[in-house]
Parts: C-alpha cells; sequence; structure tokens
C-alpha cells in the first residue's frame, strides 16, 4: 500500500541516519527504526507485514548483506532497499547479490530516499495486485479464457530486438494479445496470471510458441537468416508442461532451426524447483536454444546463482534502464549487472530503451542487446512498416530501419 499506510522497518547502527530517516520517513509512513539486525530479524519473527526494509549494509555486528537471506525468508513480499557510503560498483553488486531491489549511497538527499522508497512502494504493489487479481477470479472470467484458448482469440505481436554496438535488427520478443470480443484488445497483465492460476497457460503458451517459430521461419525464408525470435515461458509451463517435449515438436513442425528460438524465463520462476528446472534448462541448451531470465533485478534471486544457472542472456528490466540516466544509483545498479554478466560470459538484454541519452549510455557499457519504444512498439508482423524514420546511435551511425522484416 502506498501512502501512510505503508509499514517501513529503518535498520542501522548509526544513530544520526536512522534517527534521520526515521523522522523524514515517519511523515508519510508508519516507520519503525531499529539498531540492529539482530533486532530486526527478532521483530520480523513475530511481525512480518512491512512493505519496505531498509538496511545499511554494513553494520557493527551483523550486516544488512547477512540479513537479507533471513528477511526474504521472515517477510517475503518485502521490498530491500540498501544503504552503503561506498559510492563504488563492487558495492552495488554486493546489494544486489543479496536480493536488494535498489541501492542508496551516502551522504543521500533526502530526495533521492523518497524516490528510492516510493519505487520500492510500486514494485511490491504491482505484484500484490498481480496476486489479488489472480486470486480474485471468478467463474465467468475462467469460461470466458477456456473459450478463448479454445478458440484462439489471440494473437502475437513482436517488438524488435536490436544490437546495441552494430545498429542492427537480430530478434524479435513474441508479446500474446487477447482480441476480447466484447472488450477488444487486451494486454498479457489482464490475463496471463489467471491462465497461469488455472492451467490455461499450458495450451496458450504452446500456440504463442508454435505461432512465433512459424513467423520467424517465414522471415528466414524471406531474406533474413538468422532473426532469433524470443518466446516467454510462465512458471507453470517449466513445471508441468513437458517443455522440452513441446518444444522439439514445434521446432519439428515450423522447421526452425533451434539457435534461433529464445526463450525467456523470470527469475522468481527459476528458483521455485530450481534442481529439476536446472535440468529441463539444460536439455533445452543442448538442443541450440537460448535461454534468457527476463525482468532481471526484480525478484529477489542472488546475483552470484547465475553462474549455476544454464542461461546465455539477462534481461535487465525496464524500470532500472529509465533512471539509468538521472538517477546516480540505477546507473551504478545497471553498470553492476552488466559488468557482472559479462564477467560470467553472459549477454545483456536492455528493455525499455526510450531516449536516445538511454541507449548511448547502455552502448557505452558494452551492453548486447535492446528492446523499446526508440526502436519501434510491439506490432503485428503483417502488416508492418517496410522503414522507419532513421534514428542515429554515437559516432553519427544510422539505422535505417527499426521495423521488423516483412513477412
Amino acid at each position: 500500500m502506498i501512502g501512510k499506510g505503508a509499514r517501513l522497518l529503518i535498520v542501522d547502527d548509526e544513530s544520526h541516519i536512522r534517527e534521520v530517516l526515521h523522522d523524514f520517513l515517519s511523515q508519510s509512513y508508519d516507520c519503525v527504526a531499529l539498531n540492529s539486525g539482530e533486532d530486526a530479524l527478532a521483530l520480523l519473527s513475530t511481525e512480518s507485514s512491512f512493505d519496505v526494509i531498509i538496511s545499511d549494509i554494513k553494520m557493527a555486528r551483523m550486516s544488512g548483506l547477512e540479513m537479507v537471506p533471513h528477511i526474504l525468508n521472515l517477510a517475503p513480499e518485502a521490498v530491500i532497499i540498501m544503504i552503503s557510503g561506498q559510492r563504488t560498483i563492487e558495492f552495488a553488486i554486493d546489494a544486489m547479490r543479496a536480493g536488494a531491489f535498489d541501492y542508496i549511497t551516502k551522504p543521500f538527499d533526502l530526495s533521492e530516499v523518497d524516490a528510492a522508497v516510493r519505487r520500492a512502494l510500486d514494485h511490491g504493489k504491482l505484484f500484490k495486485d498481480k496476486l489479488t487479481r489472480a486470486s480474485g477470479s471468478d467463474e465467468n472470467s475462467v469460461k470466458q479464457l477456456r473459450r478463448a484458448v479454445d478458440n484462439e482469440e489471440f494473437v502475437v505481436y513482436y517488438q524488435p530486438q536490436v544490437d546495441i554496438e552494430s545498429g542492427n535488427i537480430v530478434g524479435a520478443e513474441a508479446l500474446v494479445r487477447w482480441k476480447h470480443p466484447e472488450l477488444g484488445l487486451l494486454p498479457p497483465a489482464d490475463f496471463i496470471l489467471l491462465a497461469e492460476e488455472t492451467g490455461l497457460i499450458i495450451p496458450l503458451g504452446r500456440w504463442v510458441l508454435h505461432m512465433a517459430c512459424a513467423q520467424a521461419k517465414k522471415w528466414h525464408q524471406a531474406g533474413f537468416p538468422g532473426f532469433r525470435v524470443a518466446v516467454n515461458v510462465s512458471p507453470r509451463q517449466l513445471q508441468q508442461g513437458n517443455l522440452c517435449e513441446t518444444v522439439v515438436q514445434t521446432l519439428n513442425e515450423t522447421e526452425l532451426e533451434p539457435d534461433c528460438l529464445e526463450l525467456e524465463l523470470t527469475e522468481t520462476s527459476m528458483m521455485q524447483n530450481a534442481e529439476s528446472e536446472i535440468e529441463i534448462l539444460a536439455s533445452l541448451r543442448k538442443m541450440g536454444l537460448k535461454i534468457a531470465i527476463d525482468d532481471f533485478g526484480t525478484g529477489y534471486s542472488s546475483l552470484g546463482y547465475l553462474k549455476n544457472l544454464p542461461i546465455d542472456s539477462v534481461k535487465l528490466d525496464q524500470s532500472f534502464v529509465k533512471g539509468a540516466t538521472t538517477d546516480p544509483d540505477d546507473a551504478a545498479l545497471v553498470m553492476a549487472v552488466v559488468t557482472l554478466a559479462h564477467n560470467l560470459r553472459l549477454k545483456v538484454i536492455a528493455e525499455g530503451i526510450e531516449t536516445e541519452d538511454q541507449l548511448k549510455f547502455l552502448r557505452l557499457l558494452r551492453c548486447d542487446r535492446g528492446q523499446g519504444y526508440l526502436f519501434g512498439k510491439p506490432a503485428p508482423a503483417d502488416p508492418i512498416e517496410a522503414t522507419r524514420q532513421a534514428r542515429y546511435l554515437p559516432e553519427d551511425r544510422y539505422v535505417m530501419s527499426y521495423s521488423l522484416p516483412p513477412t
């Protein structure tokens, strides 16, 4: 909940910092301030209803980093913000490895704290709203969705993915829409969670996969060999949907080369039954498919866990990209993710690129691929504009077309 009803826990062994944060944030939120990690965990063991937990990354006894695994167990819905006196990438990496959502450096302006708390609350509210929509679905909604799946009342849109270094379009992400007979075109947020909850995501996901692979094959035949399509895979598909068999059958039917298909999974879904899911993903990669973690940075997994996952790339969530050129903390987080991913020999795909400044910043960091409204909005495969207005990259290199290839 955003506003006075939101509950914040502040943990810092520096009395001045603790008091400043408590006095400032108490004007807008219900705040509790404690001076040690031990006291914080003792409180959370009996009272876990905090929306945001702000902790110093280093404290005299238990550090903020050491607290995080316990927080995720005791208060899994809380969003964590770390505070540090160090303004280096290494400390930002440590915070994200532990599972922090945001990172504030000292000395800080209170406006920075306010903005970070608002981002954290927005993130937590979005997650809770999604759960509420899914759990509160009525019988009629389920019937409508089941009918839609049976009648294939869906369409697949595609958003271009661009190689940031060369400016070439190298692929597209497939995004499903529901052509509701009464409500019109509905975005995934309006039905995917219900599909997941009811199990309808299995046949729907199978249909989207087939349509996307068939479209990619058409692009190859039209003279765009190697063009890759990215398809989202839900937690339920990964756990219950015979994913390997479905992928093999789809590739055989569409005659698409395996290395032209990328599967995107959220970091949260990959942590639910890690051992069995790693085995499935490893099998898919052996077939030649590419695997990406979607919306990276919005879940609570450890960055260090990346080295154990059979993946090829991470997709940096748009919430970090949005503030990367205006907020030093967001910039530090983006730099941390790109640096660590490259050190692990992983590619980085930035989502939500909307401005030339964001593109220049990401290119400076050697980010590998990008997508966002700067390159093109999601659109049906046919018809698609043959050309669009040229956009420039740093060093005055022009990209003459940000549209997808024609079908």
